[in-house]
């Protein structure tokens, strides 16, 4: 036997089947009360919606995107333009983001949020203006503690990375844990034991300390002990002093902060390099590829299903996507 449908609830409560329709799928434009009703009758029913159903008007909805394409906005949330052109990974991110935006039916403009004159209120206004309906935006480094002032309540958003940023949104970030996990285990493999990880205390904060609990977790030694080494100021001065007491077979870093300073040093004194941001600009070191081009690409999955659900504003349960690097070995 059939169960109920839409009609049914609109017949319920005599109401048209449309504004049914909108109330269960959250629409903006049902009177609180109306909907509270609606859902409360749904589920007194026992309505359940048709999943190739909803897969249908999904795919009604991109093909009227495609026919009137619509923009989604990148912004850049602390980096100048100069500073993106020399950054490997941001131009990787936005790539991935401005593709997976372009399968999806929609263009992707890129905005500054640091260019003079700008406020979180003032590109608000713009973003509105111009009908864009919803934006990602680029990991928050500096302001990882602070808050961003957007009029949230207008626009679909997705944040790239961790941090304490507020309000609190929908993030998509790199498994950090697991790439940590994944190089201590390819190391682990050739029989490395004494592994070091230098880095800035700041950094690992950032990302809820995912780097240095997974390090700790799957070390090769019991006690690693001295072999982690989170500082909150990272200098040449104090890495050489770690290594010299230390003594490291191989030094993971969290980029590659420590390169130059190992470089300085003669090749029999020389630990072997790993990175967890493995840059294809620097192939001799091996390490962990982040693989920017899927996380951008993973937000603007994320952003496009709040768009097609017409969901606006902070969240009541944020989500939370991660997304996994991969092993790149060191090249000659």
């Amino acid at each position: 036997m059939p169960g109920p449908t839409l009609n049914d609830i609109a017949r319920e409560l005599g109401v048209s089947k449309m504004t049914v329709s909108r109330a269960l799928r959250g629409g903006r434009h049902v009177a609180g009360d109306l909907h509270e009703k609606i859902l409360r009758t749904a589920a007194a029913l026992g309505y359940q919606p048709d999943p190739e159903i909803a897969k249908l008007m999904t795919h009604m909805r991109r093909r009227r995107q495609t026919a009137s394409t619509r923009s989604l906005a990148f912004i850049w949330a602390e980096r100048s333009s100069q500073e993106i052109e020399q950054s490997s990974w941001s131009q990787q991110l936005v790539l991935g983001a401005r593709q997976q935006a372009q399968r999806l039916g929609f263009e992707l403009e890129e905005f500054h949020l640091a260019a003079r004159g700008m406020s979180g209120r003032r590109l608000s206004g713009i973003l509105e203006a111009r009908g864009i309906p919803g934006f990602v935006l680029s990991p928050l480094i500096s302001r990882s503690r602070g808050h961003v002032s957007m009029q949230w309540e207008k626009f679909c958003s997705v944040v790239i990375g961790l941090g304490y940023a507020r309000p609190a949104l929908h993030r998509v970030h790199h498994h950090h844990y697991l790439g940590m996990m994944t190089a201590l285990r390819m190391l682990r493999k050739r029989g490395v034991k004494r592994i070091g990880f230098y880095c800035g205390s700041t950094i690992n904060e950032r990302m809820f300390r995912a780097w240095s609990a997974s390090f700790l977790a799957h070390h090769p030694l019991a006690r690693p002990g001295g072999l982690l080494a989170l500082r909150k100021t990272p200098s040449r001065t104090d890495f050489l002093g770690w290594l010299d007491k230390e003594r490291p077979e191989v030094v993971i870093d969290s980029g590659h902060v420590v390169l130059p300073w190992l470089e300085s040093l003669q090749q029999a004194q020389r630990p072997r390099h790993i990175t967890l941001a493995w840059r294809s600009d620097l192939p001799a070191s091996a390490g962990i590829d982040q693989q920017a081009a899927v996380l951008g690409a993973a937000a603007v999955d994320l952003l496009v299903a709040q768009y097609q659900q017409n969901e606006r504003g902070v969240p009541a349960t944020p989500k939370i996507v991660m997304t996994e690097g991969v092993w790149r070995p060191a090249q000659d």
